[in-house]
């Protein structure tokens, strides 16, 4: 006998039990019946409790396994329970009543009460089939593809809670599709961004070697021309290929940041220090405005340098002569909010989000003010992951009337590591 079986088994023992002794007590304290009458009684619904819970379970059992219906496995339960009803009433009655005509008016009631009760049951059976079946259904459409196949029962009961594990279980496969298909999607994009970016400088390396190798190319002067731009394309090619390691690292979790307490105003001072001749040489005006008593924040100093210096790449980038390129640093909240923001052509509303993508360039004119400078497109990308790994947030927003401004929360050191720098640098020693 499997545990299913034999939990329901147990637990209609024990029912029977019960209500056999709930029924010897009310008989006995509730109408004084007598001795005699108790122990006849007790013999009587042992027998007729204990017979019909093993003829009941035997037919369910052997009978139940054999029909095509649920809805008359069932109806096959309750007209059991009918007919164990029918025949303990009738048993007594035969006892009880001298009047034959009284007693098949008591059993043509309890006919009667059958009917209607074996009605009530096959409603209920039918309801529960009918929420079954829109399962069963779900469930063929999701295994042919539908994705989308819900069953939406309400109710609380036991078949509501499986069709919500259900839907459950079909939104958690359809969002896991989607991931694959947006992953699926992302390696293409992936390997069309690396080979463009790739073929692109190497073949202008390669055109360049042949036209020295074949003599076309002889001049000193326009040799080592030639040769600054091959350099160029090697730096480049490298730099991408950094690019794609530390994305890769980033997305796979793998980084690993060597974290400390590090104060922002030195160092977005000394990354914008390297920026001055660039800026001058494109006359692009840089503009700094950082709160000097910002706490100091828990994070990787090169990593957080690299997140700023793809900021002012990207800001220079779109910005163009007499422009202006502004970063802001100011508390907000339990972080340090960072903004790079420049007087380019500015996003497209629908972009903001798209222009961390890998490879993302751009979809307006800021696409065409970008044609003038080399680049994978990865900076944005791998300045996000580098900010969610220090725990902080990164978005961009149009400015008005032209320009993007980007701007990454860091979160600010627990003060108790704070007071213990402070102490350290103050040659103070705990207690």
């Amino acid at each position: 006998m499997s545990e299913l079986t034999a939990r329901p088994l147990l637990t209609g023992a024990a029912v029977v039990v019960i209500a056999v002794a709930g029924a010897l007590l009310f008989a006995q304290a509730g109408m004084r019946a007598p001795s005699a009458d108790i122990q006849a009684l007790a013999l009587l619904l042992t027998a007729s409790g204990a017979g019909s819970l093993i003829v009941g379970s035997a037919a369910v059992g052997w009978i139940g396994g054999r029909l095509p219906s649920l809805r008359l496995r069932l109806l096959l339960a309750y007209g059991l329970g009918i007919v164990v009803v029918l025949v303990v009433v009738a048993a007594t009655s035969v006892l009880m009543f001298l009047n034959t005509h009284d007693l098949l008016l008591l059993l043509l009631l309890l006919t009667f009460s059958s009917v209607v009760s074996l009605t009530f049951g096959y409603i209920a059976a039918s309801t529960l089939t009918s929420e079954v079946r829109a399962l069963t259904r779900s469930a063929r459409r999701l295994a042919d593809g539908d994705l989308g196949a819900r069953v939406e029962a309400s109710g609380a009961d036991e078949v509501a809670q499986l069709a919500a594990a259900f839907d459950h279980m079909a939104q958690q496969l359809q969002q896991m599709f989607e991931r694959e298909r947006e992953l699926e999607a992302s390696r293409r994009d992936l390997i069309a961004g690396v080979s463009h970016d790739l073929r692109t400088p190497l073949a202008t390396a390669q055109a360049m070697v042949e036209s020295i190798m074949d003599g076309v190319v002889t001049e000193p002067g326009e040799v080592q021309r030639f040769l600054r731009l091959i350099r160029s394309d090697v730096l480049l090619l490298s730099r991408l290929i950094d690019d794609l390691f530390e994305l890769s690292q980033i997305e796979v979790g793998a980084i690993k940041l060597d974290l400390a307490l590090i104060p922002l105003p030195p160092l977005i001072g000394e990354t914008l220090e390297s920026y001055t001749v660039q800026a001058r040489d494109g006359r692009i005006e840089l503009e700094c405005a950082v709160e000097q008593d910002l706490a100091p924040v828990v994070a990787d100093a090169p990593r957080l340098q690299r997140v700023l210096r793809n900021l002012l790449d990207n800001a220079q980038r779109y910005t163009g002569a007499g422009g202006t390129i502004r970063v802001e640093a100011r508390s907000e909240g339990a972080a340090a909010r960072v903004s790079v923001m420049d007087s380019g052509p500015g996003l497209p509303p629908g972009d903001t989000e798209r222009v961390f993508d890998r490879f993302y360039r751009g979809t307006g004119a800021e696409a065409s003010s970008a044609r003038r400078y080399r680049g994978a497109g990865l900076g944005l990308a791998i300045a996000r992951g580098l900010v969610e790994a220090h725990g902080g947030r990164i978005w961009a927003e149009p400015r008005s009337p032209a320009g993007t401004a980007f701007h990454f929360l860091v979160p600010f050191a627990p003060m108790s590591a704070r007071e213990t720098v402070a102490r350290a640098s103050s040659g103070v020693q705990s207690t």
